[in-house]
C-alpha cells in the first residue's frame, strides 16, 4: 500500500505491515526498513523525503541523494515519531508529545510545508500533527474554528501565502483556503483568505454533486485533487485552472510523482 510519495521516490507499506519500502520507480531500486516495535501492531503515517544538503540540489533527481522517512504513530496514549535515515542506515529516537485527547488518522497522506510535516486528524477540535523536521520535534496544534468534521475527507493540508501554513477545506458548495499566522510573541491565529464557489472552477462538472472529496495536495506545483462523481480532478490553486486526469475513474487517493534523471546520466537498475 502506498502512503506518501516525494521527491522522486514512493513510500510503500509491506503486505504484513512490519515494514516499509522506499523504491524509485526510475531505477527500480527499493530500501527495505523494518518498522520499530512501537510502530509494528498500530495504523501508522509516515513520510518520505529528500536528505541532500548540497548547494543547488534540485529535488526530483534525487536518485543517488540519501533520504529520510518520518513515521508518526497516532494510535498510543501519546502520538510518537521516529526518523529513519539512509545514511546511518537507522531509526532514530522515539519522540513524542502530549495531546488533547484520544487520536485518530484521517489519512495516511501528509504534506510538507516549508520544513514541517502536517497530518490532519480529528477528534480533538480537528487537530493537525506537526513534525519539525530542524527540531526534531512534534506537536499537536488546532485547526481553524470550523465545525466541519475533517474526517469526512473535506480537509487538506496545504502551503497558504508566504510559504505559511495553509488549510483547504471543502464546504460544499465552496472551497474554502484557511492560512496559518503566527505573530511575534508565538501566538497563532487562523485566517480564512480565499473562498471559491466551486461551480465557477472551469473543468469541473456544470453540475457537481454534494458529495464530492479532497484526495490530495500536489506539493510542487501548488495543486489539490478533487474527487467528483468518479472521476479525479486536478485544480491549481493559484490560477483555479482545472484537469481532469484520465483513467482515474473509482480512483480516490492520489499520490503525486515526478522524477527527471540530468542529461548525460545513465540509468542503472
Amino acid at each position: 500500500m502506498v502512503i506518501d510519495c516525494r521527491h522522486g521516490r514512493v513510500l510503500v507499506q509491506g503486505m504484513k505491515g512490519n515494514e516499509v519500502i522506499v523504491c524509485d520507480p526510475i531505477t527500480t531500486r527499493q530500501h527495505r526498513m523494518p518498522l520499530p516495535p512501537e510502530f509494528s501492531k498500530s495504523p501508522i503515517s509516515a513520510a518520505v523525503l529528500c536528505a541532500a544538503s548540497e548547494q543547488g540540489h534540485v529535488h526530483g533527481g534525487c536518485h543517488s541523494s540519501p533520504f529520510k522517512v518520518v513515521l508518526v504513530n497516532m494510535c498510543t496514549p501519546k502520538p510518537i515519531a521516529s526518523v529513519y535515515s539512509s545514511e546511518t542506515a537507522t531509526w532514530g529516537n522515539i519522540i513524542s508529545t502530549e495531546s488533547p485527547g484520544s487520536l485518530c488518522i484521517t489519512a495516511y497522506q501528509g504534506s510538507l510545508v516549508g520544513n514541517a510535516l502536517y497530518w490532519l486528524q480529528h477528534e480533538i477540535g480537528n487537530g493537525i500533527l506537526a513534525f519539525d523536521l530542524h527540531d526534531q520535534s512534534l506537536a499537536v496544534i488546532r485547526g481553524p474554528t470550523i465545525t466541519i468534521d475533517f474526517n469526512r475527507d473535506v480537509g487538506q493540508i496545504i502551503q497558504a501565502e508566504n510559504g505559511a501554513l495553509g488549510l483547504a477545506v471543502l464546504s460544499y458548495p465552496r472551497l474554502h483556503m484557511w492560512q496559518r499566522n503566527v505573530n511575534g510573541h508565538g501566538v497563532a491565529t487562523w485566517l480564512m483568505w480565499k473562498t471559491i464557489e466551486i461551480h465557477t472552477i472551469l473543468g469541473l462538472p456544470p453540475q457537481i454533486p454534494e458529495y464530492s472529496k479532497l484526495s490530495g495536495y500536489y506539493e510542487d506545483t501548488d495543486a489539490i485533487f478533487i474527487y467528483v462523481d468518479g472521476n479525479a480532478y486536478m485544480v491549481q490553486l493559484q490560477s483555479m485552472e482545472c484537469k481532469r486526469l484520465d483513467g482515474t475513474h473509482n480512483i480516490i487517493n492520489f499520490y503525486p510523482f515526478t522524477s527527471f534523471y540530468p542529461p548525460g546520466t545513465t540509468i542503472t537498475g
